[in-house]
């Protein structure tokens, strides 16, 4: 962007996310066969009874309340690194960059770390919620750094705000996985990922409102510590033991009950 304009960022990323057409076509055949011996036999639960699970709704606030700070800083980070911390557009790229490396290295080593503790008798339930735990509370003292603190203090939060962040990511699908089961969990993460996404149309609408309304990012941030918090409740209090539901007899039951 320094040296061609805003329009090279736009040419150059659209055609490198063509790649992705090479590896998928050739694991789209066996997506096709999986769908289709699934659908043989399929005594999948039914739509109302998955929306009537509090686990979705666990699942879906905690993936509301991760993808608000996630989209925040998607959207507003470059801004706030030139006009409230005095970076230019080459030192926030080098900075921005940086912190999304330690966000991808951070969800390969809590992915692998979280395996190992499974492999080794580990629970699902301690070794995966632990982590949205701590990610959602230290992601809200992050929020606040950036807020308040001194330059040096907004740096280094960024950073372990990244690292957080890439930490909680594989929990986002394994836990909804390990509760719907291989019946249920392509509907459940539609679902979720619906609800779920919606920061991503309002939290850049309103950081914008807060900035243009006060003129600085301190409200926003504090929104965002707002918003990091409501995963705990959705991650931690509303999701129970992890553990497959049993809607084989959820099926039986609302088959006696019509009866």
């Amino acid at each position: 962007m320094a040296h061609f304009g805003w329009r090279s960022a736009f040419w150059v990323f659209g055609a490198l996310s063509l790649l992705w057409l090479l590896p998928w076509s050739r694991v789209a055949g066996q997506v096709r066969t999986v769908v289709r011996a699934s659908a043989a036999h399929d005594d999948s639960p039914t739509l109302w009874m998955i929306l009537k699970q509090p686990a979705l709704w666990g699942t879906a606030l905690g993936l509301f309340s991760q993808n608000y700070t996630f989209y925040f800083m998607l959207t507003w980070l470059p801004s706030y690194l030139q006009t409230e911390r005095g970076f230019s557009i080459v030192d926030m790229a080098w900075v921005a960059t940086s912190a999304y490396a330690v966000n991808a290295v951070s969800a390969f080593a809590a992915g692998w770390a979280v395996d190992r503790f499974l492999a080794r008798g580990g629970s699902a339930n301690v070794g995966y919620k632990s982590v949205m735990a701590v990610a959602h509370l230290g992601s809200v003292a992050c929020m606040l750094a950036m807020a308040m603190g001194s330059s040096k203090v907004a740096l280094i939060s960024l950073f372990v705000y990244q690292a957080l962040c890439g930490a909680s990511s594989p929990g986002v699908y394994a836990m909804c996985q390990i509760l719907a089961g291989p019946s249920a969990s392509g509907r459940w993460v539609g679902i979720q990922n619906s609800l779920g996404n919606f920061p991503g149309i309002i939290a850049p609408w309103l950081t914008g409102y807060i900035i243009q309304s006060t003129g600085h990012y301190t409200n926003a941030f504090v929104v965002a510590a707002a918003m990091s918090m409501l995963g705990l409740i959705g991650w931690i209090w509303m999701v129970p033991r992890l553990a497959e539901l049993e809607w084989q007899r959820a099926a039986q039951v609302s088959v006696v009950g019509a009866a």
